[in-house]
């Protein structure tokens, strides 16, 4: 379900109309969140620390609305809710794509996204939810922690899925930290909005229930 936006009364207007057309409209912000608390949780409790890094994302972006705009047949629209599309890695080390929709509780999506890996692991598949647009597309690199990320692009101006990945996990003083990196079309958002992502994850992993 979506709505369209009135573009013409759109308070960013002028913003939008400014970026809606350069050759690379698209920005990327890189930041460390601290993951102390969540990674505690998943530990004590036997939960996968990717979902609930999964999750505690989804539900925040969810709550801004610019991370649910996208562009449909040359209209803005504003989604309900959005869901994950996220790489997996397969047993020869190629990767794959995997569909995690969302839930209301950690606990719940937790063990939906373990069978959705299980699922999605024998189906080894790019295919997966590609007619959909309702989505956010993430990626994870678990072997490094990334300072600044690019991604490989098409350069569509018309893409307008944001991209998110989540870097290896690691010490710093007494906290853990996890980068991650925010890719978005500027034309549908503005750093303030990236920024409201970012304090919202941060609350949720340093409250994670």
């Amino acid at each position: 379900m979506f709505e369209k936006v009135d573009v013409e009364n759109w308070a960013r207007r002028d913003t939008f109309h400014f970026f809606r057309h350069f050759e690379d409209p698209f920005f990327n912000i890189t930041s460390n969140v601290d993951v102390t608390r969540l990674f505690s949780l998943c530990k004590k409790e036997n939960l996968s620390f990717s979902l609930a890094g999964l999750f505690a994302s989804q539900q925040t972006l969810n709550s801004i609305p610019e991370f649910r705009l996208r562009f449909l047949d040359g209209d803005v629209v504003r989604f309900r809710e959005v869901h994950a599309t996220q790489t997996i890695l397969n047993d020869d080390e190629t990767f794959s794509f995997c569909y995690f929709e969302n839930a209301d509780d950690l606990r719940t999506y937790d063990r939906r996204g373990r069978e959705s890996r299980e699922k999605y692991l024998e189906l080894k598949s790019f295919d997966v939810e590609a007619d959909r647009i309702d989505l956010v597309y993430y990626s994870v690199i678990p072997w490094i922690s990334f300072t600044s990320f690019k991604h490989a692009s098409r350069q569509d101006r018309t893409q307008s899925v944001p991209r998110i990945v989540f870097g290896r996990v690691f010490e710093d003083a007494a906290a853990k930290r996890m980068p991650v990196s925010v890719e978005v079309h500027h034309a549908l958002m503005d750093g303030v909005h990236v920024g409201k992502y970012f304090n919202g994850l941060q609350d949720r992993v340093n409250s994670p229930v």
